[in-house]
């Protein structure tokens, strides 16, 4: 996962959210008002501010899983990070609050072995999360800053809450010859150590170096890219670390 610096909302959109607020409708109801064109604008932007990324799961969006026959899917979704309210509120609309709102990829519907009583096994993201609130937030860098990877791609957290999000609530380590998570974040960070292991000049240096082109990737960006920015900012700590030790001992 990685940090979604919004842009700033559609105008359309803030003017859909007042007309909703002044109503008083519930967020689900207010929701229910975002049709296309203004959907469609809405769902690009927030797949060029993500760099093309689904804002859990790091997997490029739109989500080429699913094809034009599958007309009751959607090869990428609106998600809400605090979920959309029955209850009316006149006072902030969060079903139409662009700060609120995260482009998603499909959530493994299509998955070869996600149906029948089975199928919530391989879900993942929204799919899986459905309306669980959730404390990890791809807005919010502290809740990212406890995250880190085993060699295996497997993503973790030192915070225990922040730990079920990834495990239970959004499934975001599921392993199964459908869902190829793990596979796919640890080929990105063999890439990235190979790439460094063949680099000559201070591997500090070079790790520096690739975490600002990492960090400041354009759109699309690379799939599953957290972790090898994850990797990258370990790796320059840990030199930092060894510089100041083997200087305390001069």
């Amino acid at each position: 996962m990685i940090l979604i610096k919004k842009f700033p909302a559609p105008s359309d959109l803030e003017t859909l959210k007042k007309e909703a607020e002044e109503q008083g409708l519930s967020d689900k109801d207010g929701y229910a008002k975002l049709r296309n064109p203004l959907k469609t604008q809405v769902r690009n932007l927030l797949m060029q501010e993500q760099g093309h990324l689904c804002a859990y799961c790091m997997r490029r969006i739109p989500d080429i899983r699913i094809l034009e026959e599958d007309v009751d899917l959607s090869d990428v979704y609106i998600e809400h990070w605090q979920a959309r309210s029955a209850v009316g509120d006149t006072t902030e609309n969060k079903g139409l609050d662009y700060r609120n709102m995260l482009a998603v990829c499909s959530g493994n519907e299509k998955a070869p072995e996600a149906n029948g009583k089975h199928k919530r096994r391989f879900l993942t993201c929204d799919k899986k999360r459905e309306n669980a609130p959730l404390k990890i937030n791809p807005l919010d860098e502290e809740t990212l800053e406890t995250i880190y990877y085993l060699t295996d791609g497997t993503m973790k957290s030192t915070d225990v809450v922040i730990d079920e999000d990834i495990n239970i609530r959004l499934n975001l380590n599921c392993d199964t010859d459908a869902v190829t998570l793990l596979k796919n974040r640890k080929a990105v960070l063999d890439m990235i150590q190979e790439d460094l292991a063949n680099q000559e000049g201070d591997f500090q240096q070079n790790c520096i170096e690739q975490l600002h082109i990492w960090e400041n990737e354009a759109d699309p960006k690379t799939p599953y890219i957290g972790i090898a920015i994850w990797w990258l900012k370990k790796q320059i700590h840990l030199c930092l670390l060894y510089t100041s030790d083997a200087a305390d001992e001069l």
